[in-house]
């Protein structure tokens, strides 16, 4: 019954504020996973309608019916493409809901290098302006991003389209004077959907994929371990971001990078156990991936 108190206290105190000293305290006593400390939380500061305008995967259905992924073989108990040259650094993306625009770029950035040709980060900011069925700083889908990437066959770089994280007119020539149109690079080739904890290891087993899950305000306390949605009633929003792994060790686990810069979380990245927030494929069209990157 304490517990039940304080939580509806606490649920009382932040809701205005996205994270608080008192709030802090609550989650170090109660959540399996390790809470960064209140002076040294990003989001100190923040309301909780920040935290909604924030996030930018969107609850919506594209109509693209990718098909599923089917694995073959059994997965190993753990993998990890950290360890990869491949594996581009952490990105923020500040004020702007652009998850799921970073989440496919870096995706099929990483899966560009694997198969043999690194461009480096490519263009987040293309998906944002000019993925035109999706909303830009104001949210996307991954499916839907994922159907203007095979369309435009692959993305730009960097060099050619930085990130500006905002809502800007697409572009018809490149910031570094290249053509636009033959700058984009690493066609997606064989686009599918990932769904179901076996499903996804057989995905990862060839490289990073996108994920998208749902966001509990504790969230945005996390600063390492294995993070379970430890919501208390309070859910944000829906995130996408990249899986580039998944372990066994204490437990089943996804190993994920964010987009949120490296000063958050465990240097930008964070683990989240399996049959959590709907990371396995509840929102199954936000699951995806390119099988192979040309």
């Amino acid at each position: 019954m304490r517990t039940l108190i304080l939580a509806l206290l606490v649920s009382a105190i932040c809701c205005s504020l996205l994270v608080t000293r008192e709030y802090t305290e609550y989650l170090k006593k109660t959540v399996s996973w390790e809470v960064v400390d209140y002076e040294d939380n990003v989001f100190r500061g923040w309301t909780t309608e920040d935290a909604k305008n924030f996030l930018g995967a969107v609850p919506m259905m594209s109509g693209m019916n990718l098909p599923y992924f089917e694995p073959t073989t059994p997965a190993p108990a753990a993998l990890s493409w950290l360890g990869a040259n491949c594996i581009h650094d952490v990105r923020n993306q500040g004020n702007c809901g652009s998850c799921w625009a970073f989440g496919l770029a870096g995706m099929l950035a990483d899966r560009c290098c694997l198969s043999g040709t690194d461009q480096g980060w490519l263009s987040p900011q293309e998906l944002v302006s000019c993925d035109k069925k999706s909303s830009g700083c104001s949210g996307g889908w991954p499916e839907v991003a994922l159907q203007y990437v095979s369309e435009k066959k692959g993305l730009v770089p960097e060099a050619c389209y930085p990130y500006k994280g905002i809502n800007a007119v697409c572009p018809t020539k490149c910031a570094d004077g290249k053509e636009w149109t033959a700058s984009h690079v690493c066609a997606c080739k064989e686009p599918k959907r990932c769904r179901g904890i076996e499903a996804m290891k057989g995905c990862l087993a060839s490289g990073p994929i996108e994920v998208t899950f749902g966001v509990c305000n504790s969230f945005f306390s996390y600063k390492t371990g294995v993070y379970k949605c430890d919501c208390g009633g309070s859910y944000a929003g829906l995130h996408a971001v990249t899986a580039v792994g998944f372990g066994s060790d204490p437990e089943c686990h996804w190993v994920v990078r964010n987009s949120w810069g490296a000063s958050w979380g465990d240097k930008g990245y964070f683990k989240m156990a399996c049959n959590q927030c709907g990371m396995d494929g509840t929102y199954e069209q936000g699951n995806v991936f390119c099988e192979k990157v040309v």
